[in-house]
Order: C-alpha cells, then sequence, then structure tokens
C-alpha cells in the first residue's frame, strides 16, 4: 500500500515536471537521447537523493539546477557539437518553425549562463525571481545576464529587426 502511494507521488511529480526539465535538456545539448539520458538521471536523483523540500518552488528550483548539473556533466564528458533539430520544443507562437528554430540555435550558441536565463526567461516564462531562485544567484545577476544575453542576441537577429 505504501509502495502504491509512493508511485503516485512519484508519478504525479513526473507528470508535472518532466516536459519543462526535457526542454531544458534539450535546449542545452540539442539531442533528444542526451535529454532523455538527462532526464532519467534527474528522476533518479529524485527518487533516490532528494532533499527535503519546503515547497513546490523549492523541489522545481532543485529540478532545474539538477537538470542543468547533468547537462553540463554530459556536455563535459562528450564535449560534442551535435545538433538534432525538433520542431516541438524549437516552435513558438509566430507559427514560424524555421525561424523558430534559427532562433532557437542562435540562444543555444549563447555562454550557458546567459543561454540558461534566457530560456528559461522566455520559453519557461519563468520571472526573474523564480530563475534567481532556481540558480541560487541574485535577481540583479539575472537581470545582468538577460541583459547581456539579449545584447549578444541582438546582433545575430539583426536580420529578423524588421518582422
Amino acid at each position: 500500500m505504501k509502495s502504491d502511494s509512493i508511485d503516485n507521488i512519484f508519478m504525479e511529480k513526473y507528470e508535472k515536471y518532466s516536459k519543462m526539465l526535457f526542454r531544458i535538456a534539450f535546449f542545452q545539448l540539442g539531442s533528444t537521447h542526451d535529454a532523455e539520458d538527462v532526464l532519467q538521471n534527474v528522476f533518479i536523483k529524485l527518487l533516490y537523493n532528494a532533499p527535503a523540500f519546503k515547497d513546490d518552488e523549492h523541489e522545481k528550483a532543485w529540478l532545474i539546477r539538477v537538470t542543468q548539473n547533468q547537462c553540463k556533466n554530459m556536455l563535459k564528458s562528450h564535449s560534442r557539437k551535435n545538433c538534432e533539430l525538433n520542431e516541438e520544443i524549437a516552435s513558438d507562437s509566430m507559427g514560424d518553425v524555421s525561424k523558430a528554430l534559427d532562433i532557437a540555435m542562435k540562444v543555444r550558441a549563447l555562454p550557458v549562463n546567459y543561454k540558461t536565463a534566457i530560456f528559461l526567461f522566455y520559453y519557461e516564462d519563468m520571472s526573474t525571481e523564480e530563475i534567481a531562485r532556481a540558480l541560487k544567484i541574485s535577481r540583479s545577476a539575472v537581470k545582468m545576464r538577460l541583459k547581456r544575453g539579449r545584447e549578444l542576441l541582438k546582433t545575430e537577429l539583426e536580420e529578423y529587426e524588421y518582422e
């Protein structure tokens, strides 16, 4: 009976967070297979090594940090530059998939600190406060990362300036 309860809780958490964490991992790694591996490792850590969470926000922040760390570890160990395009992940509300893919690839090419902040802000609709808690940095640091990331993207995205 207790096992059923744990299974249900785990499945609820998986349903609640898996899509977001997969998108973060895919965005960092550019590979569906690698993102799935990261997602599996993150949920194994949640199941066996998770701390006691104060609330859902604390749990979400922990999961994002673990996902980020798993991605960094994978990038270090593989040091690859493969890029599998996934229209579902990269598409946006503009409806122009090729433009969305191009923009997503340019965001992916940013340094990791800027890329993470921009992804969480624009693709996951997290506030600067939520990002600060998730990354364990100050709100001003988040704002600076967003500002610098936007500046780097501005020259890359000049072709879309008038759209």
